[in-house]
C-alpha cells in the first residue's frame, strides 16, 4: 500500500551545492512512487527525464553498475535501464542516483505519463 503523495516541481541543482549540478531537466520531487532494481525496493525521491534519485535499503551499489529498474504508482509501471552515478548514506538508507540508459522516445513518454498519475493522485488526495 502506497502513502498518499506529495509532488513538487524542483529546480536544477536545489538540492546540490552551488555549482555541482550536472543535471539536464528540472525534476519532480514524488513521494509514493515505488522503485524496485533486482532485491532493491525503496521509493523514488524526486524524477526527472533523465533521471531519478531513490531510497533503497541494503548494501552499497558501485557508481556506473547498470540497472535493471521499475518505477510505479501502484497504477502503471515503468521499466528502465539506469546507470548508478552515485550512493551514499542519508538517515539509514542508501540514496542512488540514477541516469537513465537506452532511453526510447516511448520509454520517455511512458516516464512523463508515470509523473501525471503520480500527480493526479496527489491533487485528488487519492492513495494507490
Amino acid at each position: 500500500m502506497f502513502m498518499p503523495m506529495a509532488v513538487r516541481l524542483t529546480n536544477p541543482g536545489e538540492y546540490e551545492s552551488a555549482g555541482a549540478s550536472k543535471r539536464r531537466h528540472g525534476r519532480v520531487v514524488c513521494d509514493g512512487v515505488a522503485f524496485r532494481a533486482g532485491k532493491r525496493h525503496g521509493f523514488v525521491v524526486d524524477l526527472s527525464a533523465s533521471g531519478a534519485r531513490v531510497s533503497v535499503a541494503g548494501e552499497r551499489v558501485a557508481s556506473d553498475s547498470v540497472l535493471d529498474c521499475t518505477f510505479t504508482t501502484g497504477e502503471d509501471d515503468v521499466k528502465v535501464r539506469a546507470r548508478v552515478v552515485w550512493c551514499r548514506e542519508e538517515g539509514g538508507r542508501r540514496q542512488l542516483g540514477l541516469e537513465f540508459v537506452d532511453l526510447t522516445e516511448d520509454l520517455k513518454r511512458e516516464l512523463m505519463s508515470l509523473l501525471r498519475t503520480a500527480m493526479s493522485q496527489h491533487t485528488m488526495g487519492k492513495s494507490a
